[in-house]
């Protein structure tokens, strides 16, 4: 793929063709691309976007619960998705050229304006779409996995499947959920999938269903994709993290569940690892743990990193924040409740993330950085850079 028109600048946003010639006069500078159907003006106000520091927030992404992947419609950019915002039902923006994700403030669009499909309630937002592209008999589709209220069905969450030849639009929702709980007030969410060894394809999610007492369950299971786009299970759910030994997760909560989400695998090196978030989301302890999971994804419990008692990635103050005892690394910018962190990885298969926040301005915004991966095995060490 090719790696041109990268820029100096944070992320290294890239420069599309009539952008070069503003490259070549103001070298400094970044340029964000949207797809064809956003408007003029919103395309001249994203023009011209000056470098910033890790701690400005202005270059990112206006939306939470980010996954982003390359696009395959004869562009080397990168398409990334976000829960419902700003009126939007699935925002996405576009950035990025050829080996670099890039970011942009800019939401182009919304890919599923008409929600989720008739088995969502009138009404109901979409959580945490997770993106996938996958070919089945020569056709590449758009694979949008999410999570939404059940319609006449109290407050339960279930996760729902829409898939497009378009990434910017046209995802048709298949009639029932891919996963939805029946056990009292539980729910399912934040699906992620991934593509492991021998082409096989693995979903991730929040899974109540087989949650035990007032704890988080995060569990796996291989999925199909046929020919006319839809998608089912190809092999029976299986826990792979439970939320009762975290003690990080646990810090300051008072009662009701523990929660462990938004989990995302990678396969690396051999290796399994599972990023996914824990705590409360809207405070400052929210925070991401990673899990070491062996060279089999479904073979039982994952175990976590550098052990149960530390998150990998928070806030480290000043404001409220987790102790250091309960607290490995920080992020790029150091913001609060860092969360929701998707794993994929960039034309050149080197891996990169994106995680939301708690916004100094109010609401969520999320980020974009390259993971650094050192040491293999349960020795595994992981680091952000932008």
């Amino acid at each position: 793929m090719s790696t041109a028109h990268r820029t100096p600048a944070r992320h290294g946003w890239a420069l599309m063709t009539a952008a070069a010639v503003l490259a070549a006069v103001l070298p400094s500078v970044v340029v964000v691309v949207a797809p064809p159907a956003a408007d003029a003006a919103r395309l001249l106000a994203a023009a011209v976007l000056p470098a910033v520091a890790p701690a400005d927030e202005a270059q990112d992404f206006p939306f939470p619960g980010a996954d982003t992947i390359a696009l395959h419609n004869g562009s080397d950019q990168y398409v990334t998705y976000g829960a419902s915002a700003g009126g939007r039902k699935v925002p996405y923006a576009v950035s990025g050229s050829g080996d670099v994700v890039g970011t942009s403030p800019v939401v182009a669009g919304d890919a599923l304006p008409g929600g989720g499909g008739a088995w969502v309630a009138d009404g109901a937002g979409i959580w945490t779409p997770g993106a996938f592209y996958h070919v089945k008999d020569g056709v590449g589709r758009y694979y949008l996995f999410y999570t939404a209220i059940h319609r006449n069905d109290g407050d339960r969450r279930c996760i729902g499947v829409a898939s497009s030849v378009n990434p910017f639009g046209g995802f048709r929702a298949e009639a029932q959920p891919i996963v939805c709980p029946d056990k009292g007030d539980r729910w399912a969410l934040d699906a992620d999938v991934t593509t492991g060894p021998e082409g096989a394809i693995w979903m991730t999610w929040r899974d109540g269903q087989r949650a035990e007492g007032p704890e988080s369950a995060l569990s796996v299971m291989m999925l199909k994709f046929n020919a006319d786009g839809t998608v089912d299970r190809n092999s029976d759910p299986v826990v792979i993290m439970r939320s009762d030994a975290l003690a990080w997760a646990h810090y300051q909560q008072d009662g009701g569940v523990t929660v462990i989400e938004n989990p995302s695998a990678l396969f690396h090196n051999g290796s399994w690892y599972l990023f996914y978030s824990g705590n409360s989301w809207p405070t400052n302890y929210y925070a991401t743990g990673i899990a070491y999971c062996g060279a089999k994804i479904d073979d039982g419990l994952c175990s976590q990193l550098p052990g149960p008692n530390r998150a990998w990635f928070s806030y480290s103050g000043p404001q409220t924040h987790l102790p250091d005892s309960l607290r490995l690394y920080g992020l790029p910018g150091n913001k609060r409740g860092p969360g929701a962190m998707d794993v994929y990885r960039a034309r050149d298969g080197k891996p990169w993330v994106t995680w939301n926040y708690l916004s100094d301005g109010g609401g969520r915004k999320s980020r974009v950085g390259r993971l650094v991966i050192t040491g293999s095995g349960a020795n595994a060490d992981f680091r952000v850079t932008l």
